[in-house]
């Protein structure tokens, strides 16, 4: 198994890129989740990436250069990425313990403010004995949609959808959208 990869799967499952960067820069491992990133943000310049082909210097180099803020060599840091018509991507380097020249040296994690998490609902009918219509209907409220919009949605009345969602908050313990939002986006990571 490639260095780092049950670490980069969770970064993943996380909705996050990861990438583990050598001490020589080159990308010794990286997840689907940073590819996409990757792609999409050098795709808007007209740029293509391969980042198992590009040494991970130069992939920092070209990140960094969207960004307004220097990066410190000797700890962790978190940066922001800017991309143009977007938000932007939150870039996170953290150093791991050296072991060799070209073993592990950084891990690399990206973070889109652009997508949202979206818990599975089986996941949830499972965690919380939500029925399939409770569990469809708090995976959606996680991805941002309103009650109003679910309704339309579903071809189903508003009334409908807040008598689900009283049953949501009873079975998941919350009693407000908002800390059931804050619930279900810990719970995304889980498919």
């Amino acid at each position: 198994m490639t260095i780092g990869m049950p670490l980069l799967k969770v970064f993943g499952r996380m909705g996050c890129g990861g990438l583990i960067l050598s001490t020589g820069g080159q990308v010794l491992a990286a997840n689907e989740t940073a590819h996409r990133m990757v792609q999409e943000t050098f795709r808007e310049c007209g740029d293509d990436l391969d980042l198992l082909a590009d040494a991970g210097r130069e992939l920092i180099k070209r990140l960094l250069s969207k960004s307004r803020t220097r990066m410190a060599l000797d700890g962790e840091n978190w940066i922001l990425v800017e991309r143009p018509g977007k938000r932007p991507l939150i870039l996170g380097a953290v150093p791991v313990p050296l072991l060799g020249e070209d073993q592990p040296h950084t891990v690399v994690i990206l973070i889109d403010l652009d997508q949202a998490p979206k818990p599975n609902a089986a996941v949830l009918e499972r965690l919380f004995n939500l029925t399939p219509a409770e569990a469809r209907l708090a995976a959606t409220l996680a991805s941002g949609a309103t009650v109003v919009e679910i309704a339309k949605i579903n071809c189903v009345s508003v009334g409908t959808i807040r008598t689900q969602l009283a049953n949501v908050f009873a079975k998941t313990g919350t009693g407000r959208q908002a800390e059931l939002i804050m619930l279900l986006g810990r719970l995304a990571m889980l498919v």
